[in-house]
């Protein structure tokens, strides 16, 4: 088989391989408002605030316990028991001289008794357990609630994250088709100067090889930029659509400030920090809870009855009075609870300590990653003028048979690999710059267009 034969081929498969993978463009979909849909329709985000609800559903309960409660029960049973029955003829105000009779007394006929109560019962005095009980749950669903928040701003650095890696795949794959038509351009060159006399075969040949490489360079571009594409839309929550939207040149607002200032800012706005630091008081809250166990409990009672053979509100009956509790012995329980919640606020009391000195790192390297992201951009983009000003020459020389073909096509290679870079740089530095603005606890909404 001739060359010519392989590379035709070469050139079909390639051409197979950059068939469009782009649809056509449906409306324009901003960083912004991609956020705005990811806050709104993310899975993993409603999970988090469903926890939150939860959360707070367990403070109320809480609160509750301290409220008084009243409940109203009501039923029927029927007996012939001696005593029930004779007790249950003065409930419902029915004994007569006859009742006493012995005979009666030892062998009474069955009696029908509806029995209504209402119960009011009400805690005065537990030992402080109740309030230590709310204290905590509000205390958990205030961590819950800072979760929530610190999940937010990490689905808004993901969001962005998502978005900026999509559209850089757009710009390398505009970048990579500006790729191929210079390699053709260039085969073309080849041909021509062939023509001339002042290339000869072999660099046609070479030519030829680098627009196959350029296509093939080209697939892998639209490839990379439509699993992109579908890894932004499952950030988003948003099912995949044959029509791939026009992604807006995202805009993130960033201010510069020292690596102090960045840490300040951390530990007053880090939610994740302020969700261990109530985790610690909710822990605290508990132990107190837990020491309530060896206090008293006092409790209110009210009640008021009303006893029937038929059904309805008659022979009422009052009761009034104060309960009093207390644990003198459970086999070292108490103690044990108590143990156990000192051992739970000590280890969250730790994990806060770790966290601050995490977050400290966080930013550090944020701060880092970013001035080395800002530096490498500006380093590809002198790089990318040069080697677009190293190309335009030798092309001129080329064409005056002063330029082999093949110091051509590696300063055309160096030219394109430039571009990627530097598009490359671009997007990371935008990327960096959301890691900051995490990092700090600073990453919200308004950030960002």
């Amino acid at each position: 088989m001739s060359f010519s034969s392989i590379t035709q081929r070469l050139t079909w498969f390639a051409l197979i391989c950059v068939s469009p993978i782009i649809g056509h463009a449906a409306d324009t979909l901003s960083l912004k408002d991609s956020v705005s849909f990811a806050l709104e329709h993310n899975r993993m985000l409603s999970v988090a605030k469903a926890q939150v609800q939860a959360a707070e559903a367990q403070a109320d309960t809480a609160t509750g316990q301290l409220m008084p409660r009243l409940d109203l029960s009501t039923g029927l049973f029927r007996t012939n028991s001696p005593l029930n029955t004779f007790g249950t003829k003065l409930q419902q105000q029915g004994v007569t001289i006859a009742d006493f009779d012995p005979a009666l007394l030892n062998n009474p006929a069955y009696i029908n008794n509806y029995l209504t109560r209402l119960n009011l019962t009400m805690p005065l005095f537990a030992g402080g357990a109740n309030w230590a009980a709310r204290a905590a749950a509000k205390s958990q669903a205030q961590a819950s609630t800072y979760q929530f928040d610190f999940r937010k701003q990490q689905m808004i650095y993901q969001t962005i994250a998502a978005y900026v890696q999509t559209r850089q795949a757009l710009a390398q794959v505009e970048a990579q088709q500006h790729a191929v038509r210079a390699a053709k351009n260039r085969w073309h060159d080849a041909q021509a100067l062939k023509k001339r006399g002042i290339a000869i075969e072999s660099d046609v040949m070479d030519a030829h090889v680098y627009v196959l490489r350029n296509q093939v360079a080209l697939a892998q571009a639209k490839a990379q930029y439509q699993d992109s594409l579908e890894n932004l839309h499952l950030v988003l929550g948003m099912k995949n659509t044959k029509q791939a939207p026009i992604l807006a040149e995202p805009v993130i607002q960033f201010q510069a400030e020292s690596v102090e200032v960045l840490l300040a800012q951390a530990y007053t706005n880090r939610a994740d920090l302020l969700a261990l630091q109530s985790s610690v008081e909710a822990a605290t809250a508990g132990k107190r809870q837990a020491q309530a166990g060896y206090y008293p409990h006092i409790n209110l009672i009210a009640a008021k009855e009303w006893n029937s053979d038929t059904f309805g509100l008659k022979n009422d009956n009052t009761t009034v009075g104060i309960n009093l509790t207390m644990n003198l012995f459970a086999g070292g329980s108490n103690s044990a609870q108590t143990r156990a919640a000192e051992s739970k606020r000590i280890m969250a009391s730790l994990q806060l300590e770790d966290k601050r000195q995490q977050i400290a790192n966080e930013v550090r390297q944020a701060w880092r990653g970013l001035h080395i992201a800002e530096q490498r951009l500006q380093s590809e983009t002198e790089a990318l003028n040069q080697t677009l000003e190293s190309l335009r020459i030798k092309s001129l020389r080329q064409k005056q048979g002063l330029e082999k073909t093949s110091d051509l096509l590696d300063a055309q290679a160096r030219a394109d690999a430039s571009k990627v870079a530097q598009i490359q740089a671009k997007y990371d530095y935008m990327i960096a710059k959301a890691a900051l603005l995490l990092a700090a606890g600073t990453l919200h909404e308004g950030v960002v267009q």
